[in-house]
């Protein structure tokens, strides 16, 4: 009798864990491709932006992306189901919680630096620190935490996969060039993985 009740406590864990990565999925399908979309779109138009007027200034517009992107994951998750509070929506929403928190403070810390590099005359406008780098391998780990959450493996290959081809890009090229890389990562790494959970949630 006490093993019979083990063995339905634990299948009863088992089905709450998957139901709440079927929830999850659901509900992080759309954000996602949103996301995704924003990031690609963005990327595209501060390359051109910045390859025209050869001004790199045309980076700001990740900010108003920013902004859009949370306005527009409000208006796509204000209706959807709600997800028991356990470790795995815990988890799950702190990693991206911190990946935003990360990659946004330390973009606006290098445009200040920049800036009062240029009202000092200092004549430095970077520190020699390649943003693109640092948000590749970011924006790829915590999309690799991510999968293994959900423990679905399509995903977690598409992210590795472009994290690598990004992080190659992001060494080898230089300028407007570089950012073509994010836009590899907008779709492999937030698409992609979106348009996955969307169709193999139940």
């Amino acid at each position: 009798m006490e093993n019979l009740t083990t063995e339905n406590s634990l299948r009863l864990i088992r089905e709450t864990i998957e139901k709440s990565r079927n929830t999850i999925a659901r509900n992080s399908g759309k954000p996602l491709v949103l996301w995704g979309i924003l990031v690609t779109v963005t990327a595209f138009i501060v390359w051109g932006l910045w390859t025209k007027t050869g001004s790199p200034m045309w980076n700001l517009l990740w900010f108003a992306m920013t902004a859009i992107g949370g306005v527009g994951t409000h208006m796509l998750t204000k209706n959807n189901e709600s997800v028991p509070e356990n470790t795995l929506s815990r988890m799950l929403g702190k990693v991206w919680m911190w990946f935003g928190i990360i990659s946004t403070g330390f973009y606006f810390l290098i445009w200040v630096a920049v800036l009062i590099c240029r009202a000092t005359g200092w004549g430095v406008e970077t520190a020699g620190i390649d943003f693109t780098l640092i948000i590749s391998l970011l924006l790829g780990l915590a999309g690799a935490i991510s999968a293994e959450i959900m423990d679905n493996k399509a995903i977690l290959v598409s992210v590795v996969v472009s994290t690598v081809l990004a992080v190659l890009m992001s060494i080898m090229l230089t300028g407007p060039t570089q950012i073509l890389a994010i836009a590899i990562l907008g779709v492999f790494t937030l698409i992609v993985p979106g348009i996955i959970l969307q169709k193999t949630s139940k």
